[in-house]
């Protein structure tokens, strides 16, 4: 009796463990792609993307899979893999039109918006509910002229994005960041609070909220927004540095000293901790502490005048007091022979030091006076910009000073808008191979020279002018040997 109850027992799992095998995989892409969509509505990208290459590793034919991972590196601006998971998608079946949006949108969001805008704007002119796709859309237009310094065509795209999808927090980030930049901190702070109001669990948002307010001086609401964001993660390096720096706003020099600190004994490199504890260690009177943390904060933004000019007061303030001790004349032996050459030396190579440590903080405000200078002129040429926003040469102008002078992701933006007016643009892909290159990111890097070498050279055959048949002469294949 018992063997036939076994027996039956033992089939019937047999059969389950039959159908689980048929229907595992299916019900496991299934769930994978719920859960990535909500990740993806909810902006949390790189989550969605983890989910998704772990129903990629099931079923790697999958089209939805391909297409939605293609979104998700999009997102994160790692364009390489949107190219080959859309490519993939196309391949197993998903429908051309979504395939052909998403790379409009992958375009625009590159700053490439001479040729993706106009088709972006067909799609938002139908009207009615556009579903998921609608904010993407806009997201991608608003990414675009944002990266291209083209506020004002930005704000009707954030406009129509806020009247569609009222409830979307995404918007309202954009609007945000749209004030900022058009320095109207207290409407970024509106916007930002509504962002939180729709989406209290994002942390980007709130992080965004508490920097606004410190900015606007509202110390303690800021401290409340960065405390918040602490609870969710104990170890965030600018949260931790925000609250740092709200604390020595309000006179607590020890308590923003030890969150500083708190930072750098987690990341050492971590740039925003480094200059924030040296302008501390500046202001409180201790300069050479504060070379500490200045020093290796310019070698790693040599264009941030603000780091550098906390160097160069700290260096001002160690050179003077190295050159008092040094004296002058030198000190006089207190035996009769007089000054000794050894201690004649030793006098000579302390005053050495203390002039040359001048001679440092005099290079440093040289920088910065310069620097002063240069985005008097990017405030003149922005402006000119706006009448004139097919001006190639005043953009690269533009962007090679604010990579010089100010924050080089600026003028990155300048230079990628350049690229969209005059794709062949030598000058702006020689800076852009310089960009690269600096980044590590060689591949990128031998893209931009090989299109500065082909413009250069057509350039000098178009100089030349015709050849003795009347043929213009044509640049070299690069297959050609």
């Amino acid at each position: 009796m018992w063997q036939r109850h076994l027996r039956t027992v033992l089939i019937f799992g047999v059969v389950l463990a039959l159908i689980g095998a048929a229907f595992w995989k299916p019900i496991s892409v299934a769930w994978s792609l719920h859960t990535a969509r909500e990740l993806l509505r909810e902006r949390e990208s790189d989550l969605a993307v983890v989910e998704l290459l772990s129903a990629h590793e099931v079923d790697p034919d999958h089209p939805e899979v391909n297409f939605l991972l293609a979104r998700g590196f999009r997102r994160l601006g790692r364009f390489t893999k949107v190219v080959e998971h859309l490519d993939l998608a196309e391949g197993f079946g998903w429908p051309a039109e979504l395939i052909r949006l998403e790379q409009l949108m992958g375009a625009a969001q590159a700053g490439q918006l001479a040729a993706s805008a106009p088709e972006l704007y067909k799609f938002l002119s139908r009207g009615g509910d556009y579903g998921d796709e609608g904010p993407e859309v806009c997201e991608a237009l608003v990414n675009g002229y944002f990266l291209s310094y083209q506020f004002g065509l930005a704000q009707p795209v954030l406009d129509e994005w806020q009247t569609a999808y009222p409830d979307d927090s995404q918007c309202y980030m954009f609007r945000g960041l749209y004030f900022e930049n058009r320095s109207i901190p207290s409407k970024a702070v509106a916007e930002y609070r509504k962002a939180v109001e729709l989406a209290g669990e994002r942390t980007d948002v709130r992080l965004r909220l508490a920097h606004v307010l410190k900015k606007t001086n509202q110390y303690d609401e800021a401290i409340e927004q960065f405390e918040i964001c602490r609870a969710e993660d104990t170890t965030h390096p600018e949260v931790m540095t925000g609250l740092g720096q709200c604390y020595h706003l309000q006179g607590q020099i020890d308590q923003a000293r030890r969150m500083f600190e708190s930072v750098l004994d987690l990341d050492p490199d971590y740039f925003d901790a480094q200059l924030a504890l040296g302008q501390l260690e500046e202001t409180a009177g201790r300069a050479d502490t504060a070379l500490r943390w200045l020093r290796p904060a310019c070698r790693r933004r040599p264009s941030d005048t603000e780091a550098r000019y906390s160097l160069a007061l700290s260096l001002q303030a160690v050179g003077r007091k190295r050159r008092d001790a040094a004296g002058w004349p030198p000190p006089a032996s207190a035996d009769k022979s007089g000054l000794s050459v050894a201690k004649a030396l030793g006098w000579a190579a302390r005053r050495t030091r203390a002039e040359l440590t001048l001679t440092e903080a005099s290079h440093h405000f040289r920088f910065v006076a310069d620097a002063q200078q240069a985005m008097q002129r990017v405030q003149v040429w922005t402006d000119i910009i706006r009448s004139e926003p097919r001006n190639a040469e005043l953009r690269f102008k533009i962007g090679s000073y604010l990579m010089k002078y100010d924050n080089p992701e600026h003028g990155l933006g300048w230079m990628l808008s350049v690229l969209d007016i005059d794709p062949n643009h030598p000058p702006t892909h020689r800076m852009l191979e310089e960009y690269y290159r600096g980044k590590g990111k060689n591949e990128r890097a031998e893209l931009h020279a090989k299109m500065a070498s082909e413009g250069g050279q057509a350039e000098q055959d178009s100089q030349r002018g015709p050849t003795a048949d009347g043929s213009v002469p044509q640049p070299k294949d690069q297959n050609d040997d």
